[in-house]
Parts: structure tokens; sequence; C-alpha cells
């Protein structure tokens, strides 16, 4: 399997380290630390691990969801 196989999971993931022009410095500073969360995530479990629980590319409210049903059972 090559590169070109591969889909990419990050594409729906804003990991820009600037802050957008409509985004509040709160909102910024919760954004990054998510995406943050997300790729510390992503380096201790593998790609094939993202790409099964995540089939259309990762985003954050698809890892809130995830953590939210961790937490509750």
């Amino acid at each position: 399997m090559t590169n070109k196989d591969f889909k990419p999971l990050f594409e729906n993931l804003n990991m820009n380290p600037a802050r957008d022009e409509n985004e509040t410095y709160d909102e910024y500073v919760i954004r990054r630390k998510k995406v943050n969360f997300i790729l510390k995530r992503y380096k201790q479990t593998s790609r094939e691990v993202f790409e099964s629980v995540f089939p259309e590319g990762v985003t954050i409210e698809g890892m809130d969801n995830i953590i939210k049903d961790t937490q509750n059972g």
C-alpha cells in the first residue's frame, strides 16, 4: 500500500496554529488544546486505530463524543 492509498484523516480538523478572524481568544485556546489532545492520542495509538474509529476523518466533535461515551460508561 502506498501513501496514495491513504485517505487524509485530519482534513476536517482546523490544525492552524493561528487564530481565525471570527474566533475569540477563548475559543482559540480550547480548539488548540483539543487539537493537541487528538494528536497526542494519535501518536499513542496508530493510524489504523484512528481510521477504524473515524472512517470519515477526525473531527473535534467526533472526539468529544467518544470522550463523553467513555465517561458515561
